[in-house]
Protein backbone atom coordinates (compact mmCIF):
# COMPACT_ATOMS: atom_id res chain seq x y z
CA UNK A 1 0.00 0.00 0.00
CA UNK A 2 2.85 2.36 0.74
CA UNK A 3 4.13 1.96 -2.81
CA UNK A 4 0.86 3.09 -4.39
CA UNK A 5 -0.15 5.77 -1.89
CA UNK A 6 1.81 8.63 -3.54
CA UNK A 7 0.36 7.68 -6.95
CA UNK A 8 -3.18 7.65 -5.60
CA UNK A 9 -2.71 10.97 -3.84
CA UNK A 10 -1.26 12.43 -7.03
CA UNK A 11 -4.19 11.15 -9.11
CA UNK A 12 -6.68 12.54 -6.59
CA UNK A 13 -4.92 15.91 -6.51
CA UNK A 14 -4.85 16.01 -10.32
CA UNK A 15 -8.55 15.19 -10.47
CA UNK A 16 -9.41 17.89 -7.93
CA UNK A 17 -7.36 20.42 -9.89
CA UNK A 18 -9.22 19.39 -13.04
CA UNK A 19 -12.58 19.87 -11.32
CA UNK A 20 -11.51 23.24 -9.98
CA UNK A 21 -10.40 24.37 -13.45
CA UNK A 22 -13.74 23.38 -14.95
CA UNK A 23 -15.71 25.19 -12.24
CA UNK A 24 -13.62 28.32 -12.68
CA UNK A 25 -14.12 28.26 -16.43
CA UNK A 26 -17.85 27.76 -15.91
CA UNK A 27 -17.93 30.82 -13.61
CA UNK A 28 -16.19 32.92 -16.26
CA UNK A 29 -18.59 31.74 -18.98
CA UNK A 30 -21.57 32.54 -16.76
CA UNK A 31 -20.25 36.07 -16.26
CA UNK A 32 -20.18 36.51 -20.03
CA UNK A 33 -23.73 35.13 -20.25
CA UNK A 34 -25.04 37.63 -17.68
CA UNK A 35 -25.23 40.34 -20.36
CA UNK A 36 -28.05 38.47 -22.12
CA UNK A 37 -30.15 37.27 -19.19
CA UNK A 38 -32.43 40.30 -18.86
CA UNK A 39 -33.42 40.36 -22.55
CA UNK A 40 -33.93 36.60 -22.50
CA UNK A 41 -36.21 36.89 -19.50
CA UNK A 42 -38.22 39.66 -21.20
CA UNK A 43 -38.64 37.37 -24.21
CA UNK A 44 -39.87 34.63 -21.89
CA UNK A 45 -42.27 37.05 -20.17
CA UNK A 46 -43.80 38.50 -23.35
CA UNK A 47 -43.11 36.15 -26.29
CA UNK A 48 -42.44 32.56 -25.16
CA UNK A 49 -44.12 32.15 -21.76
CA UNK A 50 -43.89 28.36 -21.95
CA UNK A 51 -40.10 28.51 -21.68
CA UNK A 52 -38.31 28.04 -18.39
CA UNK A 53 -37.56 31.21 -16.45
CA UNK A 54 -34.10 32.64 -17.03
CA UNK A 55 -32.10 32.60 -13.79
CA UNK A 56 -35.33 33.15 -11.79
CA UNK A 57 -35.29 36.88 -12.58
CA UNK A 58 -39.08 37.11 -12.31
CA UNK A 59 -39.21 35.42 -8.94
CA UNK A 60 -42.37 33.51 -9.83
CA UNK A 61 -43.73 31.10 -7.29
CA UNK A 62 -44.27 27.47 -8.38
CA UNK A 63 -47.64 27.13 -10.09
CA UNK A 64 -48.02 30.87 -10.71
CA UNK A 65 -49.62 31.86 -14.01
CA UNK A 66 -47.15 32.52 -16.81
CA UNK A 67 -49.47 34.74 -18.83
CA UNK A 68 -50.79 37.08 -16.13
CA UNK A 69 -48.64 39.96 -17.47
CA UNK A 70 -49.62 39.39 -21.14
CA UNK A 71 -52.56 41.43 -22.45
CA UNK A 72 -52.25 40.62 -26.17
CA UNK A 73 -51.69 37.03 -27.30
CA UNK A 74 -51.01 37.79 -30.96
CA UNK A 75 -47.25 38.40 -30.51
CA UNK A 76 -47.01 34.90 -29.04
CA UNK A 77 -48.02 33.45 -32.41
CA UNK A 78 -45.25 35.19 -34.40
CA UNK A 79 -42.29 33.07 -33.17
CA UNK A 80 -44.47 29.95 -33.40
CA UNK A 81 -45.26 30.76 -37.04
CA UNK A 82 -41.61 31.33 -37.88
CA UNK A 83 -40.62 28.04 -36.21
CA UNK A 84 -43.35 26.15 -38.09
CA UNK A 85 -42.24 27.61 -41.45
CA UNK A 86 -38.58 26.73 -40.85
CA UNK A 87 -39.61 23.27 -39.70
CA UNK A 88 -41.71 22.72 -42.81
CA UNK A 89 -39.00 23.95 -45.16
CA UNK A 90 -35.78 22.66 -43.61
CA UNK A 91 -36.68 19.43 -41.78
CA UNK A 92 -40.09 18.53 -43.15
CA UNK A 93 -40.84 14.94 -42.06
CA UNK A 94 -43.08 14.44 -45.12
CA UNK A 95 -40.24 14.80 -47.66
CA UNK A 96 -36.64 13.68 -48.06
CA UNK A 97 -34.94 16.77 -46.64
CA UNK A 98 -31.34 15.55 -46.73
CA UNK A 99 -29.02 13.48 -48.90
CA UNK A 100 -25.54 12.15 -48.43
CA UNK A 101 -22.81 12.24 -51.04
CA UNK A 102 -19.07 11.79 -51.30
CA UNK A 103 -16.77 14.73 -51.81
CA UNK A 104 -15.12 12.68 -54.55
CA UNK A 105 -17.47 13.18 -57.50
CA UNK A 106 -16.09 10.10 -59.25
CA UNK A 107 -17.58 7.94 -56.50
CA UNK A 108 -20.95 9.63 -56.87
CA UNK A 109 -21.13 8.40 -60.48
CA UNK A 110 -21.05 4.75 -59.39
CA UNK A 111 -24.41 2.99 -59.33
CA UNK A 112 -23.36 0.75 -56.43
CA UNK A 113 -22.20 3.76 -54.39
CA UNK A 114 -25.41 5.63 -55.13
CA UNK A 115 -27.48 2.66 -54.04
CA UNK A 116 -25.50 2.47 -50.79
CA UNK A 117 -25.95 6.21 -50.14
CA UNK A 118 -29.65 5.87 -50.90
CA UNK A 119 -29.91 3.06 -48.37
CA UNK A 120 -28.06 5.21 -45.80
CA UNK A 121 -30.49 8.08 -46.45
CA UNK A 122 -33.45 5.75 -45.95
CA UNK A 123 -32.15 4.32 -42.68
CA UNK A 124 -31.22 7.73 -41.30
CA UNK A 125 -34.68 9.05 -42.21
CA UNK A 126 -36.28 6.15 -40.36
CA UNK A 127 -34.00 6.78 -37.38
CA UNK A 128 -35.03 10.45 -37.26
CA UNK A 129 -38.72 9.48 -37.36
CA UNK A 130 -38.32 6.88 -34.60
CA UNK A 131 -36.50 9.33 -32.33
CA UNK A 132 -37.45 12.59 -30.61
CA UNK A 133 -35.84 14.67 -33.34
CA UNK A 134 -38.91 16.38 -34.81
CA UNK A 135 -40.24 17.38 -31.38
CA UNK A 136 -36.85 18.78 -30.42
CA UNK A 137 -36.37 20.48 -33.81
CA UNK A 138 -39.51 22.62 -33.48
CA UNK A 139 -38.41 23.83 -30.05
CA UNK A 140 -34.94 24.43 -31.48
CA UNK A 141 -36.34 26.74 -34.19
CA UNK A 142 -38.58 28.46 -31.64
CA UNK A 143 -35.60 29.24 -29.40
CA UNK A 144 -33.51 30.30 -32.37
CA UNK A 145 -36.05 32.86 -33.56
CA UNK A 146 -36.94 34.05 -30.08
CA UNK A 147 -33.61 34.15 -28.27
CA UNK A 148 -31.23 34.20 -31.24
CA UNK A 149 -29.44 31.11 -29.88
CA UNK A 150 -30.50 27.46 -29.76
CA UNK A 151 -28.78 24.27 -28.63
CA UNK A 152 -29.78 20.61 -29.02
CA UNK A 153 -28.31 17.43 -27.60
CA UNK A 154 -27.81 14.76 -30.26
CA UNK A 155 -26.92 11.32 -28.97
CA UNK A 156 -28.25 7.84 -28.42
CA UNK A 157 -30.48 6.46 -25.73
CA UNK A 158 -28.77 4.76 -22.84
CA UNK A 159 -27.84 1.19 -23.63
CA UNK A 160 -28.59 1.33 -27.37
CA UNK A 161 -25.18 2.52 -28.70
CA UNK A 162 -26.42 4.68 -31.56
CA UNK A 163 -29.19 2.42 -32.83
CA UNK A 164 -31.87 4.53 -31.15
CA UNK A 165 -31.22 8.24 -31.42
CA UNK A 166 -32.22 10.75 -28.79
CA UNK A 167 -32.51 14.53 -29.18
CA UNK A 168 -33.35 17.22 -26.68
CA UNK A 169 -33.39 21.00 -27.07
CA UNK A 170 -31.79 22.74 -24.10
CA UNK A 171 -33.61 25.61 -22.37
CA UNK A 172 -31.95 28.93 -23.08
CA UNK A 173 -30.06 30.10 -20.01
CA UNK A 174 -29.24 26.59 -18.83
CA UNK A 175 -25.94 26.40 -20.70
CA UNK A 176 -22.84 28.43 -21.57
CA UNK A 177 -20.99 28.24 -24.89
CA UNK A 178 -17.61 29.22 -26.30
CA UNK A 179 -16.28 29.49 -29.86
CA UNK A 180 -13.10 28.31 -31.51
CA UNK A 181 -10.85 30.42 -33.74
CA UNK A 182 -13.18 29.86 -36.72
CA UNK A 183 -16.20 31.24 -34.87
CA UNK A 184 -17.82 27.83 -34.45
CA UNK A 185 -19.16 26.66 -31.09
CA UNK A 186 -17.05 23.76 -29.85
CA UNK A 187 -17.51 24.10 -26.05
CA UNK A 188 -20.70 23.84 -24.01
CA UNK A 189 -21.21 23.70 -20.24
CA UNK A 190 -24.72 22.58 -19.36
CA UNK A 191 -26.46 22.76 -16.01
CA UNK A 192 -28.46 19.56 -15.47
CA UNK A 193 -30.84 19.30 -12.53
CA UNK A 194 -31.19 15.69 -11.42
CA UNK A 195 -32.68 14.18 -8.32
CA UNK A 196 -30.32 11.95 -6.28
CA UNK A 197 -32.21 8.89 -7.47
CA UNK A 198 -31.80 9.95 -11.12
CA UNK A 199 -28.10 10.69 -10.60
CA UNK A 200 -27.48 7.21 -9.18
CA UNK A 201 -29.30 5.65 -12.15
CA UNK A 202 -27.44 7.75 -14.73
CA UNK A 203 -23.96 7.29 -13.31
CA UNK A 204 -24.50 3.72 -12.07
CA UNK A 205 -23.76 4.60 -8.47
CA UNK A 206 -20.68 6.73 -9.21
CA UNK A 207 -21.87 9.63 -7.04
CA UNK A 208 -20.64 11.36 -3.90
CA UNK A 209 -21.42 10.09 -0.42
CA UNK A 210 -23.65 13.11 0.14
CA UNK A 211 -25.67 12.27 -2.98
CA UNK A 212 -26.11 8.71 -1.71
CA UNK A 213 -27.28 10.03 1.64
CA UNK A 214 -29.80 12.31 -0.08
CA UNK A 215 -31.05 9.35 -2.14
CA UNK A 216 -31.77 7.44 1.10
CA UNK A 217 -33.61 10.38 2.66
CA UNK A 218 -37.40 10.50 1.99
CA UNK A 219 -37.35 14.30 2.16
CA UNK A 220 -34.28 14.82 -0.09
CA UNK A 221 -34.36 12.08 -2.72
CA UNK A 222 -36.69 14.00 -5.07
CA UNK A 223 -35.03 17.42 -4.76
CA UNK A 224 -33.06 18.28 -7.95
CA UNK A 225 -29.34 18.88 -7.59
CA UNK A 226 -27.08 20.62 -10.09
CA UNK A 227 -24.92 18.34 -12.25
CA UNK A 228 -22.58 20.11 -14.65
CA UNK A 229 -21.95 18.53 -18.06
CA UNK A 230 -18.79 19.95 -19.64
CA UNK A 231 -18.03 19.22 -23.32
CA UNK A 232 -14.90 20.73 -24.85
CA UNK A 233 -12.13 19.82 -27.34
CA UNK A 234 -9.27 17.71 -26.04
CA UNK A 235 -5.83 19.13 -26.64
CA UNK A 236 -3.71 16.51 -24.86
CA UNK A 237 -5.10 13.30 -26.34
CA UNK A 238 -3.26 10.44 -27.97
CA UNK A 239 -4.44 10.44 -31.59
CA UNK A 240 -3.37 6.85 -32.08
CA UNK A 241 -5.91 5.69 -29.50
CA UNK A 242 -9.70 6.12 -29.74
CA UNK A 243 -10.89 5.19 -26.26
CA UNK A 244 -13.11 7.50 -24.20
CA UNK A 245 -10.12 9.38 -22.79
CA UNK A 246 -8.60 10.09 -26.21
CA UNK A 247 -11.56 11.06 -28.38
CA UNK A 248 -11.61 14.54 -29.99
CA UNK A 249 -14.14 15.91 -27.48
CA UNK A 250 -14.18 15.36 -23.73
CA UNK A 251 -17.38 14.92 -21.74
CA UNK A 252 -17.20 15.44 -17.96
CA UNK A 253 -20.05 15.14 -15.46
CA UNK A 254 -19.54 16.57 -12.00
CA UNK A 255 -21.58 17.51 -8.94
CA UNK A 256 -21.37 21.26 -8.41
CA UNK A 257 -22.12 21.32 -4.68
CA UNK A 258 -19.86 18.42 -3.73
CA UNK A 259 -17.22 19.05 -6.43
CA UNK A 260 -17.29 15.36 -7.25
CA UNK A 261 -16.45 13.95 -10.70
CA UNK A 262 -19.16 11.46 -11.65
CA UNK A 263 -17.94 10.39 -15.08
CA UNK A 264 -15.47 11.34 -17.81
CA UNK A 265 -16.16 10.12 -21.33
CA UNK A 266 -15.49 11.25 -24.88
CA UNK A 267 -17.20 11.98 -28.19
CA UNK A 268 -15.96 11.64 -31.74
CA UNK A 269 -18.19 14.54 -32.82
CA UNK A 270 -19.38 17.55 -30.88
CA UNK A 271 -22.64 16.16 -29.39
CA UNK A 272 -24.42 19.52 -29.07
CA UNK A 273 -25.91 21.20 -32.13
CA UNK A 274 -25.65 24.97 -31.55
CA UNK A 275 -26.87 27.62 -33.97
CA UNK A 276 -27.14 31.40 -33.75
CA UNK A 277 -29.45 33.62 -35.76
CA UNK A 278 -26.88 36.37 -36.03
CA UNK A 279 -23.77 37.28 -34.04
CA UNK A 280 -23.17 40.98 -33.54
CA UNK A 281 -20.69 41.16 -30.67
CA UNK A 282 -17.64 39.45 -29.22
CA UNK A 283 -19.84 37.16 -27.15
CA UNK A 284 -20.78 33.81 -28.73
CA UNK A 285 -24.53 34.25 -28.19
CA UNK A 286 -26.82 35.28 -31.01
CA UNK A 287 -29.17 38.15 -31.74
CA UNK A 288 -32.51 37.21 -33.25
CA UNK A 289 -35.95 38.45 -34.31
CA UNK A 290 -37.11 38.27 -30.69
CA UNK A 291 -34.66 41.00 -29.72
CA UNK A 292 -35.76 43.19 -32.64
CA UNK A 293 -39.45 42.76 -31.87
CA UNK A 294 -39.11 43.18 -28.11
CA UNK A 295 -39.62 47.01 -27.99
CA UNK A 296 -42.78 46.76 -30.09
CA UNK A 297 -44.03 43.86 -27.97
CA UNK A 298 -43.54 45.90 -24.80
CA UNK A 299 -45.36 48.88 -26.31
CA UNK A 300 -48.21 46.72 -27.62
CA UNK A 301 -48.59 45.09 -24.22
CA UNK A 302 -48.82 48.50 -22.51
CA UNK A 303 -51.30 49.90 -25.06
CA UNK A 304 -53.42 46.79 -24.82
CA UNK A 305 -53.50 47.09 -21.04
CA UNK A 306 -54.47 50.78 -21.29
CA UNK A 307 -57.15 49.92 -23.81
CA UNK A 308 -58.64 47.33 -21.51
CA UNK A 309 -58.61 49.82 -18.65
CA UNK A 310 -60.34 52.37 -20.87
CA UNK A 311 -62.95 49.83 -21.89
CA UNK A 312 -63.64 49.14 -18.21
CA UNK A 313 -64.17 52.88 -17.68
CA UNK A 314 -66.57 53.06 -20.62
CA UNK A 315 -68.53 50.00 -19.47
CA UNK A 316 -68.56 51.05 -15.82
CA UNK A 317 -67.83 54.79 -15.81
CA UNK A 318 -67.11 56.57 -12.53
CA UNK A 319 -69.92 58.52 -10.90
CA UNK A 320 -70.15 62.09 -9.69
CA UNK A 321 -72.40 62.91 -6.77
CA UNK A 322 -73.60 66.18 -5.30
CA UNK A 323 -72.30 66.70 -1.80
CA UNK A 324 -75.00 65.73 0.67
CA UNK A 325 -77.26 65.04 -2.32
CA UNK A 326 -77.34 61.29 -1.69
CA UNK A 327 -79.26 59.67 1.10
CA UNK A 328 -77.46 56.52 2.23
CA UNK A 329 -74.81 54.71 0.20
CA UNK A 330 -74.63 54.41 -3.56
CA UNK A 331 -75.46 51.02 -5.07
CA UNK A 332 -74.29 50.02 -8.57
CA UNK A 333 -76.24 46.78 -8.73
CA UNK A 334 -78.82 46.20 -11.44
CA UNK A 335 -82.24 47.78 -10.66
CA UNK A 336 -80.85 49.29 -7.49
CA UNK A 337 -82.67 52.30 -5.99
CA UNK A 338 -80.55 55.24 -4.84
CA UNK A 339 -82.36 57.95 -2.86
CA UNK A 340 -81.24 61.46 -3.80
CA UNK A 341 -82.25 64.95 -2.68
CA UNK A 342 -82.07 66.33 -6.22
CA UNK A 343 -82.63 64.70 -9.60
CA UNK A 344 -79.12 65.51 -10.83
CA UNK A 345 -77.38 64.66 -7.61
CA UNK A 346 -75.99 61.35 -9.08
CA UNK A 347 -74.59 61.23 -12.63
CA UNK A 348 -71.95 59.40 -14.61
CA UNK A 349 -68.70 61.23 -15.19
CA UNK A 350 -68.24 62.29 -18.81
CA UNK A 351 -65.07 60.74 -20.25
CA UNK A 352 -63.15 62.24 -23.12
CA UNK A 353 -60.46 60.61 -25.21
CA UNK A 354 -59.70 58.95 -28.55
CA UNK A 355 -59.85 55.17 -28.12
CA UNK A 356 -59.64 54.81 -31.91
CA UNK A 357 -56.06 56.11 -31.86
CA UNK A 358 -55.05 53.29 -29.52
CA UNK A 359 -56.60 50.80 -31.93
CA UNK A 360 -54.59 52.21 -34.85
CA UNK A 361 -51.33 52.06 -32.88
CA UNK A 362 -52.02 48.48 -31.84
CA UNK A 363 -52.62 47.40 -35.45
CA UNK A 364 -49.34 49.00 -36.56
CA UNK A 365 -47.44 47.33 -33.74
CA UNK A 366 -48.91 43.91 -34.51
CA UNK A 367 -47.94 44.27 -38.15
CA UNK A 368 -44.42 45.37 -37.17
CA UNK A 369 -44.00 42.37 -34.86
CA UNK A 370 -45.15 40.02 -37.60
CA UNK A 371 -42.66 41.59 -40.01
CA UNK A 372 -39.85 41.00 -37.51
CA UNK A 373 -40.67 37.29 -37.62
CA UNK A 374 -41.31 37.28 -41.42
CA UNK A 375 -44.91 36.16 -40.89
CA UNK A 376 -46.44 38.24 -43.69
CA UNK A 377 -43.70 37.35 -46.17
CA UNK A 378 -43.82 33.62 -45.37
CA UNK A 379 -47.59 33.47 -45.77
CA UNK A 380 -47.14 34.36 -49.45
CA UNK A 381 -45.03 31.22 -50.03
CA UNK A 382 -46.48 27.76 -50.78
CA UNK A 383 -47.61 26.03 -47.59
CA UNK A 384 -44.75 24.04 -46.01
CA UNK A 385 -47.00 21.10 -45.09
CA UNK A 386 -48.22 20.40 -48.62
CA UNK A 387 -47.97 16.64 -49.00
CA UNK A 388 -47.67 16.77 -52.81
CA UNK A 389 -44.65 19.07 -52.89
CA UNK A 390 -41.73 17.64 -54.84
CA UNK A 391 -38.13 17.91 -53.69
CA UNK A 392 -37.56 20.61 -56.32
CA UNK A 393 -40.55 22.63 -55.05
CA UNK A 394 -39.26 22.36 -51.49
CA UNK A 395 -35.85 23.55 -52.69
CA UNK A 396 -37.45 26.50 -54.48
CA UNK A 397 -39.31 27.43 -51.30
CA UNK A 398 -36.08 27.29 -49.32
CA UNK A 399 -34.39 29.51 -51.89
CA UNK A 400 -37.13 32.10 -51.40
CA UNK A 401 -36.79 31.86 -47.62
CA UNK A 402 -33.06 32.44 -47.96
CA UNK A 403 -33.73 35.65 -49.89
CA UNK A 404 -36.16 36.78 -47.19
CA UNK A 405 -34.05 35.96 -44.14
CA UNK A 406 -30.63 36.60 -45.62
CA UNK A 407 -27.44 35.20 -44.10
CA UNK A 408 -29.29 34.09 -40.96
CA UNK A 409 -30.97 31.27 -42.87
CA UNK A 410 -27.66 30.14 -44.41
CA UNK A 411 -26.11 30.16 -40.94
CA UNK A 412 -28.92 27.90 -39.72
CA UNK A 413 -28.19 25.34 -42.40
CA UNK A 414 -24.42 25.51 -41.81
CA UNK A 415 -24.49 25.45 -38.00
CA UNK A 416 -27.40 23.08 -37.53
CA UNK A 417 -27.90 20.66 -40.43
CA UNK A 418 -24.28 19.97 -41.39
CA UNK A 419 -23.12 19.08 -37.83
CA UNK A 420 -26.37 17.17 -37.28
CA UNK A 421 -25.77 14.96 -40.32
CA UNK A 422 -22.14 14.34 -39.28
CA UNK A 423 -23.20 13.41 -35.76
CA UNK A 424 -26.06 11.08 -36.75
CA UNK A 425 -24.06 9.41 -39.53
CA UNK A 426 -21.18 8.80 -37.13
CA UNK A 427 -23.44 7.38 -34.41
CA UNK A 428 -25.21 4.99 -36.78
CA UNK A 429 -22.04 3.96 -38.60
CA UNK A 430 -20.27 3.04 -35.37
CA UNK A 431 -23.38 1.18 -34.19
CA UNK A 432 -23.43 -0.77 -37.48
CA UNK A 433 -26.91 0.52 -38.17
CA UNK A 434 -25.92 1.41 -41.76
CA UNK A 435 -25.36 -1.11 -44.59
CA UNK A 436 -21.93 -2.34 -45.58
CA UNK A 437 -20.27 0.03 -48.09
CA UNK A 438 -19.61 -1.33 -51.60
CA UNK A 439 -16.18 -2.39 -52.81
CA UNK A 440 -15.67 0.90 -54.68
CA UNK A 441 -15.73 2.78 -51.39
CA UNK A 442 -13.05 0.58 -49.83
CA UNK A 443 -10.84 0.88 -52.92
CA UNK A 444 -11.18 4.68 -52.94
CA UNK A 445 -10.43 4.83 -49.22
CA UNK A 446 -7.32 2.70 -49.74
CA UNK A 447 -6.08 5.02 -52.49
CA UNK A 448 -6.56 8.14 -50.33
CA UNK A 449 -5.05 6.65 -47.18
CA UNK A 450 -8.43 6.32 -45.47
CA UNK A 451 -9.37 9.96 -45.95
CA UNK A 452 -12.79 9.53 -47.52
CA UNK A 453 -15.50 11.99 -46.52
CA UNK A 454 -19.26 11.68 -46.73
CA UNK A 455 -20.79 15.13 -46.78
CA UNK A 456 -24.32 16.35 -46.22
CA UNK A 457 -26.20 17.83 -49.16
CA UNK A 458 -28.98 19.96 -47.73
CA UNK A 459 -32.01 21.62 -49.27
CA UNK A 460 -30.24 24.96 -49.69
CA UNK A 461 -27.54 23.34 -51.85
CA UNK A 462 -30.20 21.74 -54.01
CA UNK A 463 -32.09 25.02 -54.31
CA UNK A 464 -28.93 26.81 -55.37
CA UNK A 465 -28.27 24.11 -57.95
CA UNK A 466 -31.81 24.65 -59.20
CA UNK A 467 -30.50 27.71 -61.02
CA UNK A 468 -28.27 25.35 -63.02
CA UNK A 469 -31.31 23.34 -64.08
CA UNK A 470 -33.18 26.44 -65.18
CA UNK A 471 -30.15 27.62 -67.16
CA UNK A 472 -29.88 24.19 -68.82
CA UNK A 473 -33.58 24.20 -69.70
CA UNK A 474 -33.31 27.66 -71.23
CA UNK A 475 -30.23 26.62 -73.22
CA UNK A 476 -31.97 23.53 -74.60
CA UNK A 477 -35.02 25.64 -75.48
CA UNK A 478 -32.79 28.09 -77.36
CA UNK A 479 -31.09 25.21 -79.16
CA UNK A 480 -34.49 23.88 -80.16
CA UNK A 481 -35.39 27.23 -81.69
CA UNK A 482 -32.12 27.29 -83.66
CA UNK A 483 -32.68 23.73 -84.89
CA UNK A 484 -36.17 24.70 -86.01
CA UNK A 485 -34.90 27.68 -88.00
CA UNK A 486 -32.25 25.60 -89.82
CA UNK A 487 -34.72 22.77 -90.44
CA UNK A 488 -37.10 25.17 -92.18
CA UNK A 489 -34.45 26.01 -94.78
CA UNK A 490 -33.44 22.38 -95.20
CA UNK A 491 -30.09 22.60 -93.39
CA UNK A 492 -30.76 19.63 -91.11
CA UNK A 493 -27.11 18.61 -90.72
CA UNK A 494 -25.98 21.98 -89.39
CA UNK A 495 -29.11 22.18 -87.26
CA UNK A 496 -28.18 19.05 -85.31
CA UNK A 497 -24.55 20.11 -84.96
CA UNK A 498 -25.60 22.96 -82.66
CA UNK A 499 -26.28 20.36 -79.92
CA UNK A 500 -22.61 19.34 -79.95
CA UNK A 501 -21.92 22.40 -77.79
CA UNK A 502 -23.90 20.99 -74.83
CA UNK A 503 -23.19 17.86 -72.77
CA UNK A 504 -26.74 16.54 -72.74
CA UNK A 505 -25.90 13.54 -70.57
CA UNK A 506 -24.34 15.61 -67.78
CA UNK A 507 -27.13 18.19 -67.89
CA UNK A 508 -29.86 15.56 -67.78
CA UNK A 509 -28.27 13.60 -64.93
CA UNK A 510 -27.75 16.80 -62.93
CA UNK A 511 -31.39 17.81 -63.45
CA UNK A 512 -32.57 14.34 -62.39
CA UNK A 513 -30.67 14.61 -59.11
CA UNK A 514 -31.97 18.10 -58.35
CA UNK A 515 -35.55 17.14 -59.18
CA UNK A 516 -35.29 14.41 -56.56
CA UNK A 517 -35.13 11.29 -58.73
CA UNK A 518 -33.94 8.41 -56.48
CA UNK A 519 -30.30 7.70 -57.09
CA UNK A 520 -31.06 3.99 -57.48
CA UNK A 521 -33.10 4.88 -60.59
CA UNK A 522 -30.22 6.75 -62.26
CA UNK A 523 -28.18 4.29 -64.33
CA UNK A 524 -24.43 4.20 -63.89
CA UNK A 525 -22.68 6.13 -66.68
CA UNK A 526 -20.50 3.13 -67.41
CA UNK A 527 -23.62 1.05 -68.01
CA UNK A 528 -25.00 3.80 -70.24
CA UNK A 529 -21.79 3.77 -72.29
CA UNK A 530 -21.86 -0.04 -72.53
CA UNK A 531 -25.55 0.02 -73.51
CA UNK A 532 -24.89 2.57 -76.25
CA UNK A 533 -21.93 0.60 -77.54
CA UNK A 534 -24.03 -2.57 -77.70
CA UNK A 535 -26.83 -0.68 -79.43
CA UNK A 536 -24.37 0.80 -81.94
CA UNK A 537 -22.86 -2.64 -82.59
CA UNK A 538 -26.32 -4.12 -83.06
CA UNK A 539 -27.23 -1.30 -85.45
CA UNK A 540 -23.98 -1.85 -87.37
CA UNK A 541 -24.70 -5.56 -87.65
CA UNK A 542 -28.21 -4.88 -88.83
CA UNK A 543 -26.88 -2.40 -91.38
CA UNK A 544 -24.31 -4.94 -92.59
CA UNK A 545 -27.01 -7.59 -92.91
CA UNK A 546 -29.18 -5.15 -94.82
CA UNK A 547 -26.33 -4.28 -97.17
CA UNK A 548 -25.57 -7.98 -97.73
CA UNK A 549 -29.20 -8.67 -98.48
CA UNK A 550 -29.29 -5.74 -100.84
CA UNK A 551 -26.17 -6.94 -102.63
CA UNK A 552 -27.52 -10.45 -102.91
CA UNK A 553 -30.79 -9.09 -104.20
CA UNK A 554 -29.00 -7.05 -106.81
CA UNK A 555 -26.98 -10.08 -107.86
CA UNK A 556 -30.15 -12.08 -108.06
CA UNK A 557 -31.61 -9.55 -110.48
CA UNK A 558 -28.45 -9.67 -112.62
CA UNK A 559 -28.61 -13.49 -112.92
CA UNK A 560 -31.24 -13.72 -115.71
CA UNK A 561 -29.51 -10.89 -117.63
CA UNK A 562 -26.21 -12.73 -117.51
CA UNK A 563 -27.80 -15.92 -118.78
CA UNK A 564 -29.46 -14.02 -121.67
CA UNK A 565 -26.16 -12.44 -122.61
CA UNK A 566 -24.54 -15.88 -122.62
CA UNK A 567 -27.25 -17.24 -124.95
CA UNK A 568 -27.06 -14.25 -127.32
CA UNK A 569 -23.61 -15.08 -128.87
CA UNK A 570 -24.67 -18.65 -129.34
CA UNK A 571 -27.77 -17.55 -131.20
CA UNK A 572 -25.80 -15.23 -133.46
CA UNK A 573 -23.36 -17.98 -134.33
CA UNK A 574 -26.18 -20.29 -135.36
Amino acid sequence: MATYAPTLRSATRQQQDHIQDLLQRWAGMKTQRELYLFDWQEIVRLLIPGHDDIADLLGREPGQSRTSAIFDSQPLLAPQTLAANIMGAVTNPAVQWFRLKFRDEALNESQAVNQWLESCDTRMTAAYSASTFYQAAHTFYLNLGGFGTAAMWAGSRLGFEGRHLHFRTLPTGSYCIAENADGLVDTLFREMWLTPRQAIQLFEGQVSDQMKAWADSPTEQDKPRCILHCVYPRTDRDRERMDNRNMPFAGVYLEVEQKFLNDETGYEEFPYIVSRWETMSKAPYGFGPGHIALPDVRMLNVLRELHLQQMALWVQPPLKALQEGIIGSISLESRAVNVVRQMDALQTLDLTGRPDLIQIDQADLRRSIQDCFFVNALQALPPPDASNMTAYEVSARIEQMQRLMGPAFSRLLAEMLDPLADRVFGLMLRARALPQPPQEVFLAARQTGGQLDVEYEGPLARSQRGADVRAFEQTIALAGQIVGVHAQVGDVTHALEILDNVDLDAGFRNAARIYGVPRANIVDMRQVTALRAARAQQAAQQQQVAQTNETMGALGKLGPLAQAMQRQPAALAA
